[in-house]
């Protein structure tokens, strides 16, 4: 018996040590549980975090695209208004450049009309005042306006053209 005994204590230290064992293995996984459960844990918040900010991004990254396409169609309205009042101020430029020169021309008429009025007015002596009818009869020879530059077919026109001193000078020979 005293084999049986010892067998037995044998088996029970046996069972102690590998019982032992068993608990420092648990102790082990337990502390391993708990640390990768706690950066589980961290890993899955910062994971909502990341999420949230990705959907936040998008959201702002949309909300950009469309800015970006709105701010793109406003500037090439922009862009097609300002060529629009470009070549309305071109032209309008060009109309008052083309007054301007007839203004200059029609100034230069009248300038030559009044030089030749002028010089076809005889200068009244300080005699006897004529009458009316004998001042009014006599023709005055008509002064042709220097034209301003024209060109050659433009020029037979003008010929042609009723100046200031040719409607001065037809109203005289009328009354005549």
């Amino acid at each position: 018996m005293s084999d049986d005994l010892e067998l037995l204590q044998q088996r029970v230290s046996s069972q102690q040590e590998k019982l032992d064992q068993a608990a420092g293995a648990l102790d082990l996984a337990q502390t391993r549980f708990d640390a990768s459960s706690a950066a589980y844990k961290s890993a899955d918040r910062e994971r909502r975090r990341v999420k949230a900010a990705l959907k936040l991004a998008q959201k702002r990254a949309d909300r950009l695209a469309k800015e970006a396409k709105r701010t793109a169609k406003l500037a090439r309205e922009a862009e097609t208004d300002r060529d629009d009042a470009e070549n309305e101020l071109a032209e309008h430029l060009a109309v008052r450049d083309k007054r301007q020169a007839k203004l200059a021309k029609s100034l230069a008429s009248l300038e030559a009309a009044k030089t030749a009025a002028a010089a076809s007015e005889p200068v009244a002596p300080a005699k006897k005042a004529t009458s009316a009818r004998t001042t009014s009869a006599r023709k005055q020879p008509a002064r042709k306006a220097s034209p301003a530059k024209k060109s050659p077919t433009k020029r037979a026109a003008a010929t042609n053209r009723a100046t200031p001193a040719r409607k001065a000078a037809r109203k005289a020979t009328r009354k005549a």
